[in-house]
């Protein structure tokens, strides 16, 4: 059962219907009892390792809170630490430090679906007990459901214990506008799901499944198109999760901030899975010193904290190069401050405000563009090869000859696409100028005019429901 199949239709009216009717002080029961059933219908193999690591962090929150000797509370923060790593070494890493360490040995271990995102999660509430911001849960069933909590243990928001778990306990009564709110975000996350994310899925699988025979301006269009996929499908998750949840009354942490408005990879960083980077923030990046020791030391923790975010995402040195360069892409940034300030001064750049953000934006979304064909490509030298045809193939002719038609997709749905992809900019030029989420742009639109939007929508997502559905690209880590 995933978040775009008919099952999970059924099962969250049924799941929303019967939290609003039973009991308050009974509703974490039956939201931890949908939370296992929804994770035993995608995985149900590893639901004792969720058990296991549920049981061990619990126990692990509950000591370091009990002992006062700080090197007591110091051991059991470790032991818990490292136990949930070890999880995350074993069944994701395992055969990458294999092939590291020169051994033809490979586990082939399966991944459990969404272990990157609970055992993250599961950490914040042993970190929060030992900061002193969170007091431990007595009742291991309301923890369970805190780890296991089925709108976000399949692609986050890695949310804060000190955040959500109280939220566990409110008694939350069934409000319209909240459940409207809920239900404007869930469309607009199947939106970009299922009508953009499928065709740039078969547009970019098209692409670069045969890219040696590709031209130079199909694989730019393919970059381009998973630079849209990976965020369309990504944020279309966290708002369909971040809907669920307001329809129950509970709010999570908004995962995306419109990141390809962003003026420099750094801001860029402040904008995209929100939930993870504050996470290396504050668990990494400050306990390492963050930018208290020196510039010399605040560039290697950020080179660090980029390497580690590459590992969380997939054990290939695809992924550490990806974060390598997002953390390259930042320490250069703030070396070249200086020089970047005098040429904007020298060109007059910075009296044009306007002109200064665009050229700052398109730099960036560059950049970062650049970066996803690591993240994108099976291998080093895979990744390697397209970038190398890109720049040495390219011929202005291609822009003509029909190529930006010949790219899998064919011209009706390439046009669907386009269509899809203005509303989409629309949409985030909206939210960036009013600073507000998706559900709020239409507040002060006129009726017909909202709901006419609204229809429209709900017609493009029923007239790609025929399309092949793809799983959540960050289920996969």
């Amino acid at each position: 059962m995933t978040l775009t199949s008919i099952s999970f239709y059924i099962f969250l009216p049924i799941c929303i219907t019967v939290y609003f009717l039973i009991p308050s002080k009974v509703r974490y029961i039956w939201l931890l009892f949908c939370s296992y059933y929804f994770y035993c219908s995608l995985d149900g193999a590893f639901v004792s390792l969720l058990i296991v690591s549920t049981i061990l962090t619990w126990l692990a929150g509950g000591l370091v809170y009990k002992f006062e000797a700080i090197n007591l509370r110091r051991l059991f923060l470790v032991l818990g630490v490292v136990i949930n790593i070890m999880f995350l070494i074993i069944y994701k890493y395992e055969d990458f430090f294999l092939e590291l360490s020169g051994s033809s040995i490979r586990l082939n271990l399966i991944l459990p679906i969404g272990i990157s995102f609970y055992t993250f999660q599961s950490l914040t509430y042993i970190f929060d007990i030992y900061n002193g911001d969170l007091k431990p849960e007595d009742n291991i069933f309301k923890y369970a459901l805190f780890v296991s909590f089925f709108p976000l243990i399949l692609s986050g928001p890695i949310e804060r214990a000190k955040h959500l778990l109280p939220q566990l306990n409110l008694s939350n009564e069934f409000n319209t506008f909240r459940a409207s709110e809920g239900l404007k975000l869930m469309l607009f996350g199947y939106f970009m799901k299922i009508v953009i994310v499928s065709r740039m899925t078969i547009l970019t699988d098209y692409v670069f499944s045969d890219y040696k025979n590709k031209t130079s301006v199909a694989l730019l269009i393919a970059v381009l198109a998973y630079t849209i996929q990976i965020y369309c499908d990504f944020q279309g998750y966290s708002l369909i999760a971040i809907g669920m949840c307001k329809i129950m009354g509970i709010e999570i942490i908004n995962n995306f901030n419109q990141p390809y408005f962003a003026v420099s990879v750094s801001d860029f960083w402040r904008r995209w899975h929100i939930s993870l980077s504050t996470w290396f923030r504050d668990y990494l990046y400050i306990p390492l010193g963050g930018n208290r020791r020196g510039k010399i030391r605040k560039y290697i923790n950020i080179l660090i904290v980029f390497v580690v975010s590459g590992l969380w995402h997939g054990a290939n040195i695809t992924f550490v190069i990806w974060g390598f360069l997002n953390g390259l892409y930042q320490v250069i940034g703030e070396l070249l401050t200086p020089c970047k300030e005098k040429l904007t001064s020298l060109l007059s750049i910075d009296k044009k405000p306007c002109l200064n953000r665009v050229l700052r934006t398109t730099i960036t979304f560059i950049l970062i563009s650049f970066t996803w064909i690591f993240f994108r490509a099976p291998s080093v030298n895979e990744a390697i090869e397209i970038v190398t045809r890109i720049f040495s193939t390219f011929s202005y002719v291609n822009l003509f000859d029909g190529t930006i038609w010949n790219v899998g997709l064919g011209i009706n749905n390439m046009l669907f696409s386009m269509a899809a992809i203005i509303i989409l900019i629309v949409a985030d030029v909206l939210c960036e100028r009013k600073a507000c989420q998706v559900s709020d742009i239409m507040k002060n639109v006129r009726t017909p005019i909202r709901w006419a939007v609204y229809y429209l929508l709900i017609i493009m997502i029923l007239l790609s429901m025929n399309l092949n559905m793809t799983e959540f690209i960050y289920s996969g880590f």
